[in-house]
């Protein structure tokens, strides 16, 4: 898809104009695109630039020009309408022998500028992030996001600190290495460092994703439905790649960290079994009663190796729950704080990345009290469905100091869809990544 800017109309097959909803439609060469009522705004905008772009190539127009609305501001329509027109356009295609080969001539009005450029590279980030998250499980190992990483570093000077198995079981990290002992894939823990170029960083920032390229639940066995998406898993490590991708090209004037702990979990004879009990790399002992509840095992370690880097906020992201998605729908992300400064400025950046987030209690000691163990320090699971999101969050404050800037999501239902909805086509959606970097940016501004 080729996007040209111009202040004059061109000749082109149709105008597509924004409107109120009761005017949508098609008259002539104009196509009436409804802008949606009741949807905060940063959602409503790319999601009516998106009905534009699947309009247009159903009906398989070759070229058209987008017109923008009377007194719309400039971040609105270069940002989030421009954003939302190109996310739309995205497809997976990598395994296909037959490629999508829709070509598409636009015509945006107005003029390219910084809030363009930054559109791209946000997009492009976003797209980076699909395109982790949609690879199978076969391709994308372990070792597969290692290499992203390393190629990343490459590209942009990034610093890199690469543990494998012989490192990781120097450094005690025994609740990582229990979910990777019942795979024959290596397991690595990958720590990217950017720092702004020419200029002391102003802040210090530590993303930590989880990287479960594959989880079939290990001996607690998931279903077969329960394992076909699976690949998913891998979401939050995927999202803290594609920040990384756009760091540099944005001129974040932050330090930013990004660690993962990238794994399998699968059920060999060498699996942990449920009942089992590991030392932490914080020094806590785990009672491992499911072993399906993997994902806050490898973040145990992920979190307490990133404490020791004293960032001034912390920020995880990971398909953890599913009764985040049980509660809050497949839509939104349910956020939990220890520093309610940080939680408001993460749900602003998803307002303005048209990403929901909805903040969650994590300190309650109802549910802090389902974690005691009879042999261990606290175990992985509580034994009952209730408030099982909060538990999951409550887990994972066990491992990091009281005094702590830090903020959990819980990404599970909006990191894929099904079928196409909104600005994103079915499959991965890349969720997290703008917000994070309209974080960043957003912090930049209003530090």
């Amino acid at each position: 898809m080729e996007i040209k800017f111009t202040k004059k109309r061109p000749k082109a097959e149709v105008l597509v104009r924004f409107v109120k909803e009761h005017e949508k439609g098609i008259k002539g060469r104009t196509m009436k695109v409804p802008v949606r009522s009741g949807v905060p705004h940063g959602i409503a905008l790319r999601w009516a630039a998106a009905d534009a772009y699947r309009n247009i190539k159903a009906i398989g127009i070759r070229s058209v020009y987008i017109k923008k609305p009377p007194h719309m501001e400039p971040f609105k329509w270069y940002l989030q309408m421009y954003e939302g027109f190109k996310l739309a356009s995205y497809s997976y295609d990598t395994f296909k022998g037959k490629k999508d080969d829709y070509q598409l001539e636009v015509y945006w009005q107005g003029e390219y500028n910084d809030l363009v450029r930054k559109a791209d590279i946000l997009v492009e980030a976003t797209n980076f992030t699909r395109d982790l998250v949609n690879t199978p499980a076969n391709v994308a190992t372990p070792e597969y996001l290692k290499n992203v990483a390393e190629n990343l570093a490459k590209e942009n000077g990034y610093e890199i600190r690469v543990f494998g198995r012989p490192e990781l079981e120097k450094m005690g990290m025994n609740a990582f290495l229990a979910v990777a002992s019942g795979s024959e894939k290596e397991p690595y823990l990958v720590h990217l460092i950017y720092r702004p170029e020419g200029k002391k960083a102003r802040k210090r920032i530590v993303l930590v994703g989880k990287a479960l390229t594959f989880d079939s639940g290990g001996l607690s066995l998931k279903t077969a439905q329960g394992m076909m998406t699976m690949k998913i898993d891998k979401a939050g490590a995927s999202a803290v790649l594609g920040v990384f991708h756009a760091l540099k090209r944005l001129g974040i004037d932050y330090e930013v960290h990004g660690i993962f702990a990238a794994t399998e979990n699968m059920p060999d004879a060498n699996a942990i079994h449920p009942g089992d009990v590991v030392r932490s790399y914080s020094g806590k002992t785990i009672e491992i009663l499911n072993t399906d509840a993997e994902g806050r095992l490898t973040l145990a370690d992920a979190l307490a190796y990133a404490v020791e880097q004293e960032p001034d906020h912390l920020i995880d992201l990971a398909t953890l729950t599913g009764s985040a998605v049980v509660a809050l729908g497949e839509f939104t992300a349910a956020l939990f704080t220890t520093d309610n400064r940080l939680g408001h400025a993460i749900m602003k950046a998803g307002n303005i990345a048209g990403e929901r987030f909805w903040h969650m209690p994590l300190e309650d000691p109802f549910i802090r009290e389902k974690m005691k163990s009879l042999i261990a320090d606290v175990k992985n699971v509580s034994g009952d469905r209730w408030g099982g999101a909060i538990f999951a969050a409550q887990f994972l404050r066990e491992f990091l100091p009281e005094k702590v800037s830090w903020a959990h999501l819980d990404i599970a239902g909006p990191v894929f869809n099904v079928k196409d909805w909104a600005y994103n086509p079915a499959g991965a959606t890349g969720f997290g990544t703008r917000t994070l970097l309209h974080f960043l940016l957003r912090t930049r501004r209003k530090d």
